[in-house]
Parts: structure tokens; C-alpha cells; sequence
């Protein structure tokens, strides 16, 4: 067995930084006009096992989901979210301790953290953490790629203020606690092909239908109806790759009653139909041999550069 690959990233603030780790997990690092603020992209395609990342510790961090990521998030050994963050999803984490990001499926995310400077909440935070969806917001975090340091450096202190002031109207409601998510979640894996109402879903919590719905939706950002569909949708993409399974029959396994809805949801969800995405995805995920794939998963740690020099970045 070869042992996991460990990549540390010291970065400066000269240049824009760019990685292909493992041919799958692309790291894009920011400059940014301000010293205090670490700002990265990371992209995991086509994987055929889930990569865990950590990031660097600051006094905040938002993770902005650019398409559906599957991942599972943890502080301190606490587990902060675990399922499916869906595209346009913001996720706010406070405090100083770092934060692992094991990424299981295809991924797209935004990583944002205030490394010294408070980020200037203009209110509390329930439990530390919380979870938003809106347009605006991603579409903001989606102009730094093609922006310079300094209007970097005024982008994330926009999008800091915009998702406060979102979160702020919000009903003030305690997300669904991890371990209920978790409960919660593994129910629903276990009958994906069946037929789930709002209220046994809630029993599986523990909460009356209301109260469910709304703790549901304040920790994952989605409703209860909308997470089934996604699941659904992301295992019906894997059986995609992995098997020669026909549509209807992925369709029917994933709790689809016929294939016609099954192709509607699918395209609705990722713009193109299950059939285009399994020519487009099967080819590439099928190149390695069963011989070339490294058991384990890979470990990536993001160490900021120090914000005081202007160094070169190292990559080692």
C-alpha cells in the first residue's frame, strides 16, 4: 500500500498560486491585498476517493459552495456538517481552531478566512456556525478569480457583510445538530428507493414536523425535500461512472418512479442529462486501472503565508 500523499502550501502574497494535486484536486490560491484575509478555490474532479483538507486556523472561515460538494466538516473533533452542501450554499465556521474539509464526492468550493482581523459580525452567531443560500452572495464570491489583490481584499469584506446581514433576517431557529443531521441522513441512504415523508423524517430526529423543517433547513441551507433529491441525484451519478446499469434502472434504484422524471431532476440539477454525464465523466474516471489507484485518501494542508513579508510561495 502507498502511503497518503501530505502537501504543505506556504504562500506569499506575490502571485496568484495554482496546484493539480493527484490529477483530481485542484488548488487555487489567492492574493489579496490584505494581510489578514486567506482566500482559495478548491476543486475536486473526477476522484475516485475523498481527499481531507485542512485549513488554516483564523477567528472566522466562510465555505462557499460553487456547485453540489458532498463533505464532511470538522473543528476541534467536532463534526460541524457532514452531507451535501449545494451549489450557491454558504457555510460560516467561527473560532481559531482549524477546520478538516474531507471532500467525497466531486466538489467545487470557495474557502474564505479572516486570519486576524475580527471579520466585524454585526451580530451573534448561533452555536458559532451557520448555514445560508443565496445567489447574490455566490456570485460575488465568483468575481475573484478574475479580480485583482485590492479589489479582492473589497470583495470578502462584502460578502462578509451581505451574508451577516442575510443571516440576520433570518428566523432565529438553531440548526439541526450534527448528530441528528447524521441520523437523519443515513436513514434516508438506507431506503433511497423509497417513498420518505416530511414526518418520518422528523420522527427519525426526533422532532415534530415544524420544528424539524425549520432546524433542518437553518443546517444545511436546503429543505428536506430538496436534500432527498440531491442524494438522490448524487448517487445516481456515481452509479453512472461505476456500473453499465441502464437509466431506468439507476432511476428506479434511487427512488425515481420512471425514467423520464429521473432525466428532468438530473438535468435540472447538474445541466446535462444523465447520459452526457456519464460519456463526459465515465471516460476520464475509467482511464486509471484498478492498479494505479493509491488506497487511502489524500491529506492536503493550507498553511497562509506569513502576512507580514512578501515571500515566494513553496511548494513542497
Amino acid at each position: 500500500m502507498q502511503t497518503d500523499i501530505a502537501i504543505k502550501v506556504s504562500l506569499g502574497r506575490i502571485r496568484d498560486v495554482f496546484a493539480t494535486i493527484d490529477d483530481s484536486l485542484h488548488v487555487e490560491h489567492y492574493s489579496v491585498a490584505d494581510p489578514n484575509i486567506y482566500l482559495a478555490k478548491l476543486t475536486l474532479e473526477n476522484g475516485n476517493r475523498a481527499i481531507t483538507t485542512s485549513l488554516g486556523s483564523g477567528v472566522g472561515t466562510f465555505v462557499v459552495a460553487a456547485l453540489d460538494s458532498e463533505l464532511h466538516l470538522e473543528q476541534k473533533g467536532r463534526v460541524l456538517f457532514q452531507g451535501l452542501m449545494v451549489e450557491d450554499s454558504v457555510t460560516f465556521v467561527e473560532g481559531p481552531d482549524p477546520i478538516a474539509v474531507e471532500l467525497q464526492s466531486d466538489a467545487c468550493l470557495y474557502v474564505l478566512t479572516f486570519l486576524r482581523e475580527p471579520y466585524r459580525a454585526p451580530c451573534s452567531v448561533v452555536g458559532g456556525r451557520f448555514n445560508i443560500r443565496d445567489i447574490r452572495l455566490a456570485e460575488l464570491i465568483g468575481e475573484i478569480s478574475e479580480s485583482s489583490p485590492a479589489r479582492r481584499s473589497e470583495i470578502t469584506r462584502d460578502f462578509s457583510r451581505l451574508a451577516f446581514e442575510h443571516y440576520k433576517c433570518l428566523p432565529r431557529v438553531h440548526p439541526l445538530s450534527a448528530w441528528r443531521l447524521s441520523r437523519v441522513r443515513r436513514y434516508a441512504e438506507s431506503r433511497l428507493d423509497q417513498r420518505m415523508s416530511l414526518e418520518e423524517l422528523a420522527g427519525v430526529a426526533g422532532f415534530s414536523r415544524a420544528h424539524f423543517a425549520a432546524t433542518f433547513k437553518a443546517a444545511t441551507s436546503m429543505s428536506a425535500h430538496e436534500f432527498l433529491l440531491r442524494m438522490r441525484i448524487q448517487v445516481a451519478a456515481r452509479l453512472l461512472i461505476c456500473t453499465d446499469l441502464a437509466l431506468v434502472e439507476i432511476a428506479l434504484q434511487t427512488g425515481f418512479q420512471n425514467q423520464p422524471h429521473f432525466s428532468t431532476v438530473f438535468k435540472r440539477i447538474t445541466a446535462v442529462t444523465p447520459r452526457k454525464w456519464r460519456d463526459s465523466r465515465r471516460s476520464v474516471a475509467m482511464a486509471h486501472s484498478p492498479e494505479q489507484v493509491v488506497e487511502g485518501a489524500i491529506v492536503i494542508e493550507h498553511l497562509p503565508g506569513e502576512p507580514e513579508g512578501f515571500l515566494p510561495h513553496d511548494l513542497h
